[in-house]
């Protein structure tokens, strides 16, 4: 665990280096209009992933003034319930999540600074239940006020899949197509490296 907290994996927190190694190791982005029907494939493990799987096309950018997106990762082969994985995570969340300024736990309404570019992000946890939590971000945020994001851990076909939805109006700097698409690559590579960390974690029963 002191690797996770203290090793590569925070220090690789809020870089695009973070984002690369996640889009690399983990699986494909399922685009949200196939993320019901498409089954995430690949391997349990991070990286038997990177040699068996190639990244698939990320999600489509939304059209119009909506920022939406909808990626989910095959984290390990588990047998243990979700519910059971999300209550560990929730006790080591500052360990796994990529991005630096998440407490060890989240709790309803608590306000974070999340610490990406910028030295503070604020968002606020506007949601906990038994396998997700959301935040929204807040005003000063770097992507704009009103995104909201939910973080799900579910089981499918015997595996703990980390799900990753957003939506919520587009900063102006996202409604070019580039930097558009170039936000949802960073997006898309930063959560797989949140699954990379669950997966690391999960080694240690620690998920």
């Amino acid at each position: 665990m002191h690797a996770l907290n203290g090793g590569a994996g925070r220090r690789m927190a809020g870089t695009a280096v973070t984002a690369a190694i996640g889009a690399a190791l983990l699986l494909p982005a399922v685009p949200a209009s196939a993320a019901q029907a498409t089954p995430v494939t690949g391997v349990g493990n991070a990286v038997a992933v990177q040699a068996a799987q190639a990244p698939t096309a990320p999600a489509v950018a939304a059209k119009g003034s909506e920022y939406k997106y909808h990626y989910t990762y095959r984290v390990i082969r588990k047998t243990t319930p979700a519910e059971v994985s999300f209550k560990k995570m929730n006790k080591i969340m500052n360990g796994v999540f990529p991005i630096k300024g998440m407490p060890k736990t989240v709790k309803k309404n608590q306000k974070i600074c999340l610490k990406m570019v910028k030295d503070c992000n604020p968002v606020r946890v506007t949601a906990v239940g038994k396998t997700y939590f959301t935040l929204k971000s807040l005003p000063g945020h770097l992507e704009g006020a009103g995104k909201i994001i939910t973080f799900k851990l579910v089981k499918k076909n015997g595996y703990l899949v980390l799900d990753v939805s957003a939506h919520g109006p587009k900063a102006v700097w996202q409604k070019h197509p580039i930097t558009d698409k170039s936000n949802r690559l960073f997006a898309r590579g930063m959560w797989g490296a949140y699954a990379v960390n669950l997966a690391k974690a999960a080694e240690y029963n620690l998920v």
